[in-house]
């Protein structure tokens, strides 16, 4: 009869302590929906996506003698969900970035959007939210996840694409926008079904 560790703690100290593959298959099993969920809000290809949550886990586990374990299990639970999805975005921004995907091309050139008004009082559903944030081109996607989801800062954001801090507040301006029109265009869908 197989013994799991009963606590993240235990697991965590088993990966560092004696590398046990036992701990560390307690933790994927555990958290590979939580870090699924971070990953495909950047990259939808089930491949690459499957490809981004085990890398990483292999970045998880190498790295966990640098994560600080607190004294309390609801706020290590906390930090180390935290913790986790933060190596889980880099590595979906590296491997957008080794793919080249992010093509940051002016995809609004010649249209003009004017001010949308959002409707609040419309009951738009998780998936109905994540299929507009898929209509958005890779780049405003991955700068809108990061900054509004994720929370960092322009000057992070810029730091990790490599890019100026000014593209990455124009991205995000664009992907809002672009995210208005998507939702003006699913309510008048909604409308219609009525």
């Amino acid at each position: 009869m197989r013994k799991h560790p009963p606590t993240l703690r235990v697991a965590l100290e088993g990966c560092v302590v004696s590398d046990s593959e036992h701990s560390k298959a307690f933790i994927y099993k555990k958290y590979y929906g939580y870090v699924k969920a971070v990953v495909l809000r950047y990259v939808k290809v089930e491949v690459e996506s499957e490809e981004i949550i085990n890398e990483s886990f292999v970045k998880v586990f190498r790295k966990l003698h640098s994560f600080e374990q607190h004294p309390d299990d609801e706020v290590l639970e906390k930090t180390f969900r935290s913790w986790m999805a933060r190596i889980s975005v880099n590595t979906a921004i590296d491997m957008l970035r080794v793919k080249k995907q992010m093509q940051f091309i002016d995809d609004e050139e010649g249209t003009e959007i004017g001010n949308l008004s959002v409707n609040m009082t419309s009951s738009l559903e998780a998936n109905d939210i994540l299929k507009l944030l898929d209509g958005l081109p890779p780049i405003q996607k991955a700068i809108f996840n990061l900054y509004e989801i994720e929370g960092y800062s322009h000057e992070e954001i810029s730091k990790m694409l490599d890019v100026p801090e000014s593209t990455s507040r124009t991205y995000l301006t664009r992907a809002k926008q672009k995210l208005r029109i998507l939702y003006s265009k699913f309510m008048d869908q909604e409308n219609i079904k009525s």
